[in-house]
């Protein structure tokens, strides 16, 4: 009998393995449209380039994807649209692969990343997961953002002819007086400081779901804690029990969001509208 405990329990640790590597790997996948693959094409003359730079948020794997929102909006103006979005990255991670974004020639360059910065100011256990995951040679700060930042938009600026937006971050979580949440408005004024600064379009996405909020007031069913479990359960809920991520929004009780971090469809289309806009010419009302 305990001999065949002892199988079914190995059994178990090696399916949950088996499942949790599946989920990994899943969830790491990059976009068919990343700069990698754009480059391994011939872009196509007639055809304008718009690059989004971000992290999970734009990467879309365990987050409803605005960039494919974009392209498909932008399709019959004959706009291809690049996902440079990769999970987890900090503006520190962006400034070491500039080389292969510049390399797509862009017209238009969108920056959403700021995000994984923020939320490594929240509590000192994210802040050394960080520094461990993401290879990072100090901890994570507002001035590092900010010096990071500056080196994204300078760079791209000095190196492309593209037209650039930055986007302020979305909210960390739905409770406007949390400290999580207060972190995502303090880098988004930062955000806002390096766009006037370098005289770059500012896209107020954090306000404008700021104002969302305040007009529909609601209380999440889970309160933010900095383990981060709600994120990972709605990722295995999505990739392995094919749940949407408004199904999964709506039964954790939020309203842009699926789990303090990533974006349900409103959101998307929030940063969808604002991208689309600027692209166009619209300024953002």
């Amino acid at each position: 009998m305990i001999r065949k405990a002892v199988y079914i329990l190995i059994g178990i640790v090696v399916l949950f393995t088996a499942v949790y590597v599946w989920g990994y790997r899943e969830a790491q996948k990059p976009p068919a449209n990343n700069p990698q693959a754009f480059l391994r094409e011939k872009r196509s003359p007639d055809k304008q380039v718009l690059v989004c730079i971000g992290d999970s948020i734009t990467h879309g794997r365990v987050s409803v994807n605005y960039v494919d929102i974009i392209s498909e909006r932008l399709r019959s103006r004959n706009i291809l649209v690049i996902n440079a979005g990769i999970n987890s990255e900090l503006a520190y991670n962006v400034v070491q692969r500039l080389d292969e974004i510049i390399a797509c020639n862009p017209d238009f360059i969108t920056i959403l990343i700021g995000s994984n910065d923020a939320h490594g100011a929240v509590s000192d256990r994210i802040a050394r997961q960080e520094i461990k995951e993401m290879k990072l040679p100090q901890r994570p700060t507002r001035a590092w953002f900010r010096e990071n930042f500056l080196q994204i938009c300078s760079t791209l600026q000095s190196r492309t002819h593209a037209k650039i937006a930055l986007l302020s971050l979305p909210p960390i979580g739905e409770v406007l007086d949390q400290h999580a949440f207060k972190q995502s408005e303090i880098y988004s004024r930062t955000v806002k400081e390096v766009a006037e600064m370098q005289k770059l379009t500012y896209l107020p996405l954090h306000e404008r779901m700021v104002d969302f909020l305040r007009n529909h007031p609601h209380i999440p069913k889970y309160p933010y804690r900095d383990d981060e479990q709600l994120m990972y359960i709605a990722i295995a809920k999505h990739l392995l029990l094919g749940r949407s991520f408004d199904e999964i929004s709506q039964a954790n009780g939020f309203l842009l969001l699926t789990d303090h971090l990533h974006l349900n469809s409103r959101g998307a289309r929030m940063v969808a509208d604002l991208i689309e806009g600027f692209v166009l010419g619209q300024p953002p009302g």
